[in-house]
């Protein structure tokens, strides 16, 4: 049977969950993220539910719980110290390293610096590694669909591609690299650099982005060239 990876990319807030979410609900695939073993990671060493880590509702929020202090991995720690701390900045004195190591800091900051600033930084393979190991197996349990759903780097992409895989871009009006609240981090991208094979820009409701999904899917398995799916209209039972 005919295997399809479908990885995304594009900015924080643009729908990417969202396309990934309706590919599994009507195509049957299954959804992964490089991001995944990241929080598991973060999870692990701040001793906190995964749950707070991937909640859009609290996801660029600072809590006391992921404070530098909190975690148990002190290479993590000095990681961030060496790669955001200069000398002109150095905190001074117990005071002012205590005020540095006790600041709370948002999951997206956290999983930021952990995923690049830590991990990247020990092997640009690491996280790849882990996401191809992880659609091996699955394709040897007999699965066949998979979209992941956080493509970031020239490498994630390389790997997806490697496996066989199709990178779509999501974009959405109002959201771009000065809005995004991603920040500027290093990780940030909208994929364009990525020369993605699609883009589906999320430009209306939840219907129009169905459609263009579908049809892009349908184009992708028939060949052929911009096909077309339409989804009818819904209206509640009077």
């Amino acid at each position: 049977m005919k295997q399809y990876t479908l990885g995304l990319t594009g900015l924080a807030s643009v729908g990417k969950d969202t396309v990934a979410d309706l590919l599994v609900t009507h195509w049957e695939f299954r959804k992964l993220a490089f991001a995944d073993a990241l929080r598991g990671e973060v999870a692990t060493a701040f001793g906190i539910d995964v749950r707070l880590l991937s909640d859009p509702a609290t996801k660029n929020d600072p809590s006391e719980a992921l404070a530098l202090r909190k975690g148990s991995d002190n290479a993590f720690t000095d990681a961030v110290i060496v790669a955001h701390i200069t000398r002109d900045d150095t905190p001074r004195g117990a005071t002012q390293w205590a005020a540095f190591l006790d600041q709370p800091r948002s999951p997206r900051q956290i999983m930021q610096w952990w995923g690049t600033e830590y991990r990247r930084r020990q092997s640009p393979r690491y996280w790849t590694m882990q996401l191809a190991a992880r659609i091996t197996a699955y394709r040897r349990d007999g699965g066949t669909r998979f979209v992941i759903t956080d493509c970031r780097f020239d490498n994630e992409v390389d790997t997806l591609r490697a496996l066989g895989g199709t990178i779509w871009q999501v974009t959405r009006p109002g959201v771009d690299s000065t809005t995004t609240p991603e920040g500027q981090h290093v990780s940030v991208t909208d994929g364009t650099a990525f020369k993605p094979d699609a883009v589906i820009a999320n430009t209306h409701d939840i219907r129009h982005l169905q459609q263009l999904v579908h049809s892009e899917f349908v184009t992708l398995v028939t060949g052929i060239p911009s096909a077309k799916v339409t989804v009818a209209e819904w209206t509640a039972a009077q």
